[in-house]
């Protein structure tokens, strides 16, 4: 497993992030202050620990010790334009929003003082030597944040000056999460190519730098017999210019004169996007230079007419929880030229040249006349004034660590998620959308985006004369490949980006198996699953226990191999191959059929595998692991799981078998052949009539059974309410895991926690009906399955490991609070 949190020489260190001359003269002596810093404790010798496990200051007592940043507003008094660092004890005040962790220290600059300010009333049971230095948080004006540590077993990254030992203890796993909890919300909430952060325990300090491609810390160092060290760090830091501190010169604090235009916008009637775009923006009307969700004017390169563009943004509609990877943030914005809202985002992409710029892909697509996708109104590197790009891999001698590029995408589109759909039949209508959108995409432009989640699929709507049409569209193509692409075969050990709830059991339990059209149509099946569970009604409601259950097996049990593939979810892996899905939908016939008749096909499609030929694919250790998890699930069958399958028919023969011809003909444009685009797992073998052949490998059958439910008359026309999320009480489950995730206890880690998401919008009438709709979302274009080998996939960390055994332990806790 690729690490992420490295250790550098001090002196490469300061000479790679913080050069210069600046503050090696300085010191803690009194005699060399002025007057006014004589009483100050800047002499750290007056620091003194005991040897043993219990330290003779408590966290607090060691803060106000810390504060050496009016000596450093001292020293570069003589810059004018200097705005002085400040420091608040933010421990115990948390900036009431969607996170509850507090740093213990927040450094900020003077200007931005105001967010950290406490009214009296909040400052009344502190202590008096204390209260001058307290304050809120404010992660959009930290300008980096500290942790501060003098119980032993608390220590999180260890004192070994040569190299990185990070303890293996819950405790220092514990630690390191906090200070990851802290850099992920400095990075969620500003435009930073990177961040700092600091980290004491007792009299040893360390210093990180963080980008989106690792953590790179000096060694611990002893700040009290160093105190030049420590001083040094924050004097260059606060003599830096803006980028320097890390800073996206291309994003800055919005003019009054661009937030009176968007007001003045605001109050049109903006249909049903209206209460997202207030939820975007209301925070940073309301409180100004203190909101938690400040105005930012951000520049957008294009990469085609070269030129540049400017929008207004506030509050992520799609915020990022990690520190590593694609770090994508979508926000709605404002265009300053044009005077209307877009959707804008923002992402680190992978310097790689097997991956295609999204902008790219999108002109592609367009090119070839594929439906059901947004339009690009511009998009391409960020500059200013050179490519940004990530510069922690240069500190790293580990190759598999690749630079990544920052880029931003503008969108005329501005959708509503998925979860916002109203009745069954919308949900079937808008993912029917979106399916035709890959369909289109693979048969015209050779395209297969290889990211299928409920988030990648949106609801727009068109207002004419009154009338509202719906209609789905699939977004974020900057995982995609070429079809040219898949047909390299190269073998990779590294594990797979992409919505682990969504990615198809095939590749859950095998985790080197190259990619497929086949993973892409069964992710849709896993999403319209995931939304029936989560929003309508079904045979788990009323038992919580077994729901908490459910959703873990079926969606977010994962487990890292020795070797450091990611792999589980055998629950999924039994609910496609035969065992079922565990649960029933209620109270609506026409969903309960779809969702049947599409597991069916999926039954169908795993009977037709070749689980001899895909052995290869699963490394000994996940193999014997996975016969260990069978042998303890007494319930399930034993004809359930390899080595070999002996399901049961899922579909009859005659339903199965007597396909034509034509079903098997390619769709390319260019005339392959068959036996080209063949699965060499399934009718190449001499028992394949027997198994069948993969209904997945081509979109027919998965296109014609939505086309067909949505010829129905029966489905329940009682819109669900807005606030319905089955889920809520356990978990907000919404995030991804990539690539690098974290083994054990080895790399900084982060807790599960939760984030809001957008505020729904009201519902209006409709102008279509269900099969008047069907024909523009699903127009009979079917496309012929290939067998198809994916390249190495995208290093790309958005969760760790931890994060989801911590999904585990909240539902088994909730599930046992229940029982009670």
């Amino acid at each position: 497993m690729v690490s992420s949190t490295y250790q550098e020489d001090l002196e490469k260190w300061f000479s790679k992030w913080l050069p210069g001359n600046g503050g090696e003269e300085l010191g803690f002596d009194p005699k060399d202050l002025p007057e006014e810093f004589q009483n100050k404790p800047f002499n750290f010798n007056t620091i003194q620990f005991n040897p043993s496990d219990k330290s003779n200051y408590t966290e607090k007592e060691l803060y106000s010790l810390l504060n050496v940043f009016d000596l450093v507003a001292y020293r570069s008094a003589a810059d004018p334009s200097y705005d002085a660092l400040q420091i608040k004890d933010t421990s115990a005040w948390s900036e009431a929003s969607d996170c509850a962790q507090c740093p213990d220290l927040s450094v900020h600059k003077a200007s931005a003082a105001q967010a950290f300010h406490l009214d009296d009333d909040s400052k009344a049971n502190v202590a008096a030597a204390r209260k001058p230095f307290v304050g809120r948080t404010a992660y959009s004006w930290t300008l980096l944040p500290g942790e501060v540590k003098v119980d032993k077993s608390q220590e999180g990254f260890g004192l070994n000056e040569d190299e990185l030992d990070l303890p293996d203890t819950k405790n220092a796993c514990g630690t390191r999460g906090q200070v990851a909890e802290y850099i992920i919300e400095v990075l969620s909430r500003q435009h930073r190519r990177f961040t700092f952060a600091f980290y004491i325990y007792r009299n040893f300090a360390r210093f990180l730098v963080v980008d989106r491609v690792a953590a790179v810390m000096t060694p611990p160092f002893d700040y009290v017999k160093d105190p030049k060290t420590f001083l040094k760090f924050f004097y260059r830091l606060a003599r830096a210019d803006a980028p320097a501190q890390g800073y996206d010169p291309t994003v800055a604090l919005a003019s009054p004169a661009s937030i009176t235009m968007l007001k003045e916008h605001m109050a049109r009637d903006h249909g049903s996007i209206e209460t997202l775009i207030h939820d975007a923006m209301n925070d940073a009307i309301l409180y100004g230079t203190s909101s938690i969700w400040p105005f930012y004017t951000v520049e957008v390169h294009d990469n085609e007419s070269d030129e540049k563009s400017y929008f207004l943004i506030g509050k992520p509609q799609t915020p990022c929880p990690s520190m590593f990877g694609r770090a994508t943030k979508g926000f709605i914005a404002f265009d300053l030229a044009q005077h209307n809202f877009v959707w804008l985002k923002d992402s680190w992409r992978l310097a790689s040249e097997h991956y295609h710029p999204e902008w790219e892909v999108y002109r592609k697509l367009h090119e070839k006349n594929v439906e059901n996708i947004a339009t690009m109104r511009c998009g391409g590197d960020v500059h200013g004034p050179k490519l940004q790009c990530t510069l922690t891999q240069e500190s790293i001698t580990d190759c598999r660590l690749k630079s990544r590029i920052h880029c931003r995408l503008v969108l005329n589109e501005v959708g509503r998620p998925l979860k916002t759909h109203q009745t069954s039949c919308d949900l079937i209508f808008i993912v029917a959308c979106a399916f035709k959108a890959h369909s289109q995409a693979w048969r015209k432009a050779k395209v297969l985006h290889r990211d299928v989640s409920d988030n990648n699929i949106m609801i727009t709507e068109t207002i004419v004369d009154g009338e509202v049409t719906l209609t789905g569209i699939l977004i974020d193509w900057d995982l995609c490949k070429y079809r040219e692409q898949l047909k390299v075969r190269v073998a990779t050990n590294e594990n797979r980006s992409g919505t682990w709830q969504f990615i198809s059991a095939l590749r859950l339990q095998y985790p080197m198996k190259f990619y497929e059209l086949a993973d892409d149509v069964e992710s849709f099946v896993h999403v319209i699953n995931w939304c029936a569970l989560r929003y309508h009604q079904h045979s788990l409601l009323g038992m919580p226990k077994s729901l908490s259950a459910y959703v873990n097996d079926m969606f977010f049990d994962c487990t890292a191999s020795p070797e450091g593939l990611l792999y589980g979810c055998l629950t999924k892996w039994r609910a496609m191959a035969g065992d079922g899905i565990g649960f029933k939908i209620r109270h609506d016939k026409a969903l309960k059929k779809v969702i049947n008749k599409l597991v069916r096909v999926c039954h169908s499609h795993y009977r037709s595998l070749n689980l001899d030929e895909l052995q290869k694919f699963q490394p000994a250790s996940v193999r014997e692991a996975q016969e260990q998890k069978k042998a303890q699930a007494q319930t399930v069958s034993d004809s359930s799981f390899p080595p070999r399958l002996n399901f049961r028919a899922a579909l009859p023969d005659s339903a199965l078998d007597e396909e034509s011809d034509d079903d098997d003909a390619d769709d390319d444009d260019e005339g392959e052949s068959d036996d080209d685009n063949e699965s060499d797992s399934s009718d190449s073998q001499p028992d394949s009539r027997r198994r069948g052949r993969p209904k997945l490998a081509k979109h027919k059958y998965v296109h014609e059974i939505l086309a067909d439910a949505l010829q129905r008359d029966d489905w329940n026309p009682e819109p669900k309410p807005l606030d319905r999320d089955h889920f809520a009480k356990l978990l907000d489950l919404n995030f991804t895991v990539g690539r690098r995730t974290v083994t054990g206890t080895k790399d900084m880690t982060s807790s599960q926690r939760k984030r809001p998401g957008p505020t729904h919008s009201s519902r209006k009438k409709r102008k279509t009906g269900a099969s008047q709709k069907t024909a523009h979302a699903v127009s009979g274009e079917h496309t012929s399955s290939a067998q198809l080998d994916a390249l190495p996939e995208e290093d790309d960390a958005v969760a760790s490991l931890e994060e989801l055994a911590q999904v585990g332990t909240d539902l088994a806790a909730h599930s046992e609070e229940d029982a009670d």
